[in-house]
């Protein structure tokens, strides 16, 4: 019999998902805040703050989407076949990414002279708002599943509420990706937040049905984080490590990409 027949319909679960979702959503704009400090200058450090960019998205891609989703229990007591859905979720991920990056302009100027993008970072800030977006679906997804836990999947503990707080940390560093290439467009910080926050949106919104069909979505789940890490991953290899090394030392580059990598580490560490 379907979980939604057997048992009683998940109100509280659904509110709770929903509303944990957009709390952590909101978070993610809380990264663009520091941007604002008169000490920093975007446009100046562009490729350094490419490079913290890639750092963070390599790290959240293996230690919050790679890592978790091998060791991820798709059925009771197994993690059989984790990995062939890990390498397909990374394949689609990065495919994707590279159609979308097909039919985006080289540049961000039109033959007229007139800047498309600008309120999203040109291109590379178009790209980074598309793939965290598609990081954003699996997590809310697995705060969705955590609030039907003992339910649906019959473990003993609820993980939705633990789950959100720590997505919700963890969106911070991931909303400063997002708002880089904006600020170095001299986009202003009301728009950088608002434009973080929107990339999370998917949490809330994909956080409802997977209260519904916590049992259909749990086995995908490998395939969904690795499809958000293969995003990620080409995104990083593609345009922000290029854009970084135009523009700065690559000793440089490198110390700041490192930066950016082991403050992921720190935080994902510290939840």
């Amino acid at each position: 019999m379907s979980p939604l027949i057997a048992n009683a319909f998940p109100t509280e679960a659904l509110l709770a998902a929903a509303v944990a979702g957009l709390i952590a959503s909101l978070a993610c704009g809380l990264g663009a805040l520091p941007l604002g400090l008169r000490q920093i200058d975007p446009a100046r450090h562009a490729g350094l703050g490419f490079a913290v960019a890639g750092g963070l998205m390599i790290a959240a891609s293996v230690f919050s989407l790679i890592v978790p989703g091998l060791e991820m229990e798709t059925a009771p007591g197994s993690t059989d076949g984790n990995l062939l859905r890990m390498i397909g979720g990374l394949l689609v991920g990065a495919a994707f990414l590279s159609v979308v990056e097909r039919y985006l302009p080289e540049d961000s100027h039109d033959a007229n002279g007139d800047e498309r993008f600008v309120d999203w970072g040109g291109r590379v800030g178009l790209l980074i708002f598309v793939a965290m977006c598609a990081h954003s679906i699996p997590e809310g997804i697995a705060v969705g599943v955590g609030y039907t836990s003992d339910e649906v999947l019959e473990t003993s503990t609820k993980l939705g509420t633990p789950l959100a707080i720590a997505i919700g940390i963890h969106n911070i560093p991931e909303g400063l990706a997002v708002a880089i290439p904006m600020r170095s467009r001299g986009v202003s910080i009301a728009r950088c937040f608002w434009a973080a926050v929107i990339t999370s949106l998917p949490q809330p919104l994909a956080a409802v049905p997977a209260v519904l069909l916590a049992w259909f979505f749990q086995p995908l789940m490998p395939v969904l984080m690795g499809f958000a890490a293969g995003a990620m991953v080409y995104l990083v290899v593609v345009e922000l490590i290029p854009q970084a090394l135009a523009k700065e030392r690559p000793n440089r580059i490198a110390w700041a990409f490192m930066l950016g990598f082991c403050g992921m580490i720190v935080i994902q560490k510290l939840l």
